[in-house]
């Protein structure tokens, strides 16, 4: 267990992960750091509390020391809190109990990450991708669906437009490619963007980011309206 609550509940989302998630592990959803109430398995719904109090595992042989307010960063390749970040760690919060280099466990807040907050509120769902497609449907709508591996040729295919349906896609991890293809009879319409009848909207390998998104709504029976985006997003040509 990475994370043990020790305060009462707080906000919360929900999540459906490609794998298996322990009880207490922390998940970094990129803009959003997320501790697996209990545990979830895979393609299952679970939750991810997205706020609170938590004991964080830390060395307590020769392990860091932290005082009130330090900055407490997790190691995702060791499964520990340390002290300053870089490479495989992500910031958690600042401590809130002192913990000196014997103690076992640090006391963090879980500190409020840089997701919009409309978007905190979806269900969550991991989509593997290796080179395939994934075509979103109507138990797709009102999803945040999150493209957590990468590959040149990874595409998300949209249903044949209709009324009431809205899709979010979502860079999962930076230096992926993530296209969004609408239906061979619909346009990918928005700010600027006339839109061309089955011509993608791509966010490509060298300049994605984690949290880089597309959210498209039902614009009319020509195809999808761009309502939101964020990275880099350039039109098939």
């Amino acid at each position: 267990m990475n994370a043990t609550r020790v305060t009462g509940e707080g906000r919360k989302i929900k999540y459906t992960p490609s794998a298996i998630v322990a009880t207490g592990a922390i998940v970094d959803l990129g803009n959003l750091l997320g501790v697996a109430e209990r545990a979830i398995a895979a393609s299952a719904v679970g939750a991810l509390d997205t706020e609170g109090v938590f004991d964080l595992t830390k060395s307590g042989a020769a392990g860091p020391v932290f005082a009130i307010g330090d900055a407490v960063f997790w190691d995702t390749a060791n499964s520990l809190a340390v002290r300053t970040g870089g490479s495989g760690c992500v910031y958690f919060g600042p401590c809130t109990v002192a913990a000196g280099a014997s103690v076992a466990l640090v006391r963090v807040r879980l500190a409020p990450q840089s997701l919009p907050g409309w978007m905190a509120d979806l269900l969550w769902e991991d989509v593997t991708l290796a080179g395939g497609s994934k075509t979103l449907d109507i138990e797709d709508c009102g999803k945040c669906m999150n493209v957590t591996v990468g590959h040149a040729t990874n595409v998300v295919t949209l249903p044949a437009v209709a009324a009431g349906f809205s899709f979010l896609v979502r860079c999962g991890a930076t230096g992926q490619r993530v296209a969004i293809s609408p239906n061979a009879a619909d346009k990918i319409m928005g700010p600027d963007i006339a839109g061309v009848d089955n011509k993608d909207q791509i966010l490509a390998a060298a300049t994605s980011k984690m949290g880089d998104y597309m959210f498209l709504q039902y614009g009319s029976a020509d195809g999808y309206l761009i309502r939101a985006k964020r990275g880099i997003w350039a039109a098939e040509a």
